[in-house]
């Protein structure tokens, strides 16, 4: 059984190292020659003549499952995509903030899930990251922020323009388009000001019901709270780190003391 583990695992690890990912015909073909050997090896005369054939053929059997699982997962991972046609263009969407919003300076950032694209033909990924500077957007006439009160589990209408995900390929540095991928993001943009007034950004629902909704609304009011309590207090981002696992809110001086004095590791769990 361990050797059949391994052999598995040996089957993921080949993959790892491909430049490319195999054709779903190639992988047809590993599925049936891992199935041959499966039946090969279960044959009972050649356990009683041959132990070591029999096991070496369970074990081709695990590299090529292995090789085949690993490779169909990244095919599922890398199936929603942006076309290139719709990028860079102006796309309106409906879904919902699938993430605690982080804001800076510019403005707000969040995951957004999209439930449907309402500009035909266009096909937007399932997930896609957003960012909506300020000053940008609708804000129907008040002038107030067009993002304000943007929390998680909100239903909004948006008008996006997207990009595929794209990462500086610096050795040894943060490789983003592989985080983004890990994330299940497979687009980024940012939010737009629509030309047709019947078709300005919205909120249409102020929570959907949902598992990961109500635990990222539950920690943006954690947030908020704490915040709140500690306004102006220089440790006010460390304690919402500790409390809500949200890092964003601590500053790179204090990284720094952190790093030096042997903590930051504590700070990161």
């Amino acid at each position: 059984m361990r050797c059949l583990i391994l052999a598995f695992v040996t089957g993921i690890l080949v993959l790892q190292y491909a430049a490319t990912l195999p054709s779903r015909a190639l992988l047809a073909c590993c599925a049936a020659a891992a199935l041959a050997l499966l039946v090969l090896a279960s044959l009972p005369a050649m356990h009683r003549a041959r132990p070591l054939a029999a096991g070496a053929a369970g074990a081709g059997a695990a590299i090529l499952l292995g090789y085949a699982w690993a490779a169909l997962l990244a095919h599922q991972a890398l199936a929603p995509t942006l076309a290139p046609e719709d990028e860079g263009r102006d796309l309106q969407v409906i879904g919902i903030v699938d993430s605690l919003p982080a804001r800076f300076e510019q403005g707000i950032r969040f995951n957004f899930r999209v439930e449907h694209t309402l500009t035909p033909p266009a096909r937007v990924p399932p997930l896609v990251a957003l960012s909506w500077y300020a000053g940008k957007g609708d804000t129907g006439g008040s002038g107030a922020s067009p993002f304000a009160g943007l929390q998680p589990g909100q239903r909004w209408q948006l008008n996006v323009r997207l990009q595929r995900p794209h990462g500086n390929a610096n050795p040894g540095g943060f490789d983003y388009e592989a985080w983004l991928l890990e994330q299940g993001v497979r687009a980024t943009g940012y939010v737009r000001t629509s030309s047709d007034p019947g078709a300005a950004n919205r909120r249409l629902a102020d929570f959907v019901p949902g598992f990961n909704a109500v635990v990222e609304r539950s920690r943006a009011l954690l947030r908020e709270r704490i915040l709140r309590a500690l306004d102006g207090k220089p440790y006010a981002g460390v304690i919402v780190a500790l409390v809500i696992g949200d890092q964003r809110g601590i500053e790179q001086s204090d990284w720094q003391v952190f790093n030096r004095t042997g903590i930051g590791h504590l700070i990161s769990i």
